[in-house]
């Protein structure tokens, strides 16, 4: 008797599962299209070549809005699908550019407050490469918490050609790298 309500949890979980995955699917674009997000290409100078580890972590706690003296805002992207809400926040530093996981809570003077979750920074981008936030499909699903930087390929809204790629862990407050098999990511500010 026992076996057979085990099946039957793991055969609705299945059934569950597929449902979410058809619902989501079938709501994919929209999502997408009402996505807010920016993407940037990130400076080749001599601050953007310092080591990560140089630059990294430093700022994980950090409430801030606005930003820090000398920093500045270079683009960002609300993540969807999440619990809490989330958002990347690509800051242009002394040190180098980074992407900031913010968490947004309401303050009590009506403005809302952003808590640095996790930092990771940019390594220096080539030319022809530019950076994705929130806008990157994983095995044909869109995933908001991905990153990545992508090879400019000319005339087209759906990259391809991926250079490295991580997604966000917001329990753990980290970038994690990911493999990049599998991962395409669309201009949303792109014609279609």
């Amino acid at each position: 008797m026992r076996i057979g309500r085990v099946r039957s949890v793991v055969a609705f979980t299945a059934f569950a599962a597929v449902g979410v995955a058809w619902f989501v699917g079938c709501f994919r674009e929209t999502a997408r299209e009402k996505m807010q997000t920016d993407t940037a290409i990130a400076p080749r100078d001599s601050a953007s070549t310092q080591s990560n580890a140089d630059r990294a972590g430093s700022h994980v706690g950090l409430r801030h809005d606005p930003l820090p003296a000398g920093m500045k805002a270079a683009g960002g992207a609300m993540l969807t699908g999440t619990a809490s809400s989330y958002a990347f926040i690509h800051v242009r530093a002394p040190r180098g550019d980074m992407i900031w996981l913010d968490s947004i809570a309401p303050a009590p003077a009506g403005e809302p407050s952003k808590t640095v979750r996790a930092e990771l920074a940019i390594p220096p981008l080539a030319a022809d490469e530019r950076l994705f936030m929130a806008s990157c499909d994983v095995n044909s699903r869109l995933d908001s918490r991905v990153l990545a930087i992508v090879i400019n390929q000319p005339g087209v809204t759906k990259f391809t050609k991926i250079r490295q790629a991580w997604r966000v862990n917001e329990r753990a407050g980290r970038f994690e790298m990911i493999p990049i098999a599998g991962i395409t990511c669309e201009d949303p500010g792109g014609d279609r």
